[in-house]
């Protein structure tokens, strides 16, 4: 699923730039391959690491940044943090290199809620005076919960509804109201025994505590009353999500 940066604090979304958003599963796109593409640490873990591959033919140049993520008006949000540090963030990988980059907590201290970051792992396009035509760079994001301290279970709840972009598209809005984060796939309207897909594949997240808005291509007649089902975090059964109060 691509990504899309705008300037100031970054957003991400659904919009192809020739990027490639990675959330789950093994990494693999052209020469440079990311693993694991997602990290959980534990309370009192400080650090955990990802691998860099470059399985090409020739070197490739890397820029590996954190961002802590948040959801805000519907879409995703990332902002520079000093809470997480990556090294090296500068990486000249030859051909069949791998790469051990550690992802290291500034503060120990347990938090008291989840915490969720985002790894942005840039292909740099090289310098080379004899290439001619267009040269695509790849971008991977990574997410990364630290989870919070405490016996409180870590649980989402999810509530769905149909809403209206600004240029009139209709959209499937989530709202988390629980503490933790949810994984959605394969959106369906329905009953969840037999979900028309109208979504293949993985949409995206959705934090605790936290709504979004993702566009959806389908008319709007055929989504009035519609009742919504998603796999949840890489379940392999759909799940009913609740249908949320109309916004007023």
């Amino acid at each position: 699923m691509p990504i899309s940066a705008g300037p100031g604090p970054w957003r991400f979304g659904c919009a192809a730039l020739g990027w490639l958003w990675l959330l789950m599963g093994s990494a693999t796109a052209a020469s440079l391959q990311v693993a694991p593409t997602s990290l959980q640490l534990t309370p009192r873990q400080n650090a955990d690491a990802l691998w860099l591959t470059n399985s090409g033919t020739t070197p490739v140049q890397v820029q590996v940044r954190v961002f802590e993520w948040r959801q805000d008006t519907g879409q995703d949000q990332l902002l520079p943090t000093t809470a997480l540090q990556v090294s090296p963030p500068m990486q000249s990988l030859a051909a069949g290199q791998q790469q051990l980059i550690r992802v290291v907590r500034s503060d120990p201290t347990a938090p008291t809620t989840q915490r969720a970051y985002r790894v942005v792992v840039d292909e740099l396009p090289s310098v080379d005076p004899r290439r001619t035509g267009m040269q695509f760079v790849l971008r991977y994001s990574m997410p990364v919960f630290i989870q919070p301290a405490g016996e409180q279970p870590l649980k989402h709840a999810l509530q769905a509804r149909v809403a209206r972009l600004d240029d009139g598209r209709p959209a499937l809005e989530v709202h988390n109201s629980g503490n933790s984060y949810a994984q959605l796939a394969d959106i369906g309207v329905g009953t969840a025994e037999r979900p028309q897909i109208i979504h293949p594949g993985l949409i995206g997240y959705v934090l605790g505590g936290q709504t979004m808005r993702w566009p959806l291509e389908v008319p709007a007649a055929r989504l009035a009353g519609a009742t919504f089902s998603a796999k949840i975090n890489g379940e392999s059964a759909q799940t009913p999500l609740p249908v949320a109060p109309a916004a007023r």
